[in-house]
């Protein structure tokens, strides 16, 4: 049988983890940006803000890990652009949620 490679384990729960993370946080800025259209309660939409910036820390992390692993050029490009989308959404859904509140 063989030996399981400990850092190629690591990259394929990282990647998992990172695509995990892409969708819920999506489903995130989503809810926040209905919470602040339909003017709902105040109190949920400062602790949206709040998981809004710990999701964004979280994902930081992950994309900052990952690229410490030398991807593939393909893998690169798809988290690079899936993560500075995210970001730039996660910026405009905060500058929105503050400016209803």
């Amino acid at each position: 049988m063989r030996q399981l490679d400990i850092k190629h384990v690591a990259y394929h729960i990282l990647i998992s983890l990172y695509f995990i993370w892409l969708p819920v946080f999506c489903i995130l800025l989503g809810l926040a940006i209905c919470a602040t259209m339909y003017a709902a309660n105040i109190q949920l939409g400062k602790v949206l803000l709040l998981w809004i910036f710990l999701n964004l820390v979280i994902g930081t992390s992950l994309f900052a890990v990952l690229q410490l692993f030398g991807l593939k050029r393909k893998i690169n490009k798809i988290l690079l652009y899936s993560y500075f989308t995210m970001a730039a959404a996660s910026v405009a859904t905060i500058f929105i949620t503050i400016d209803r509140l």
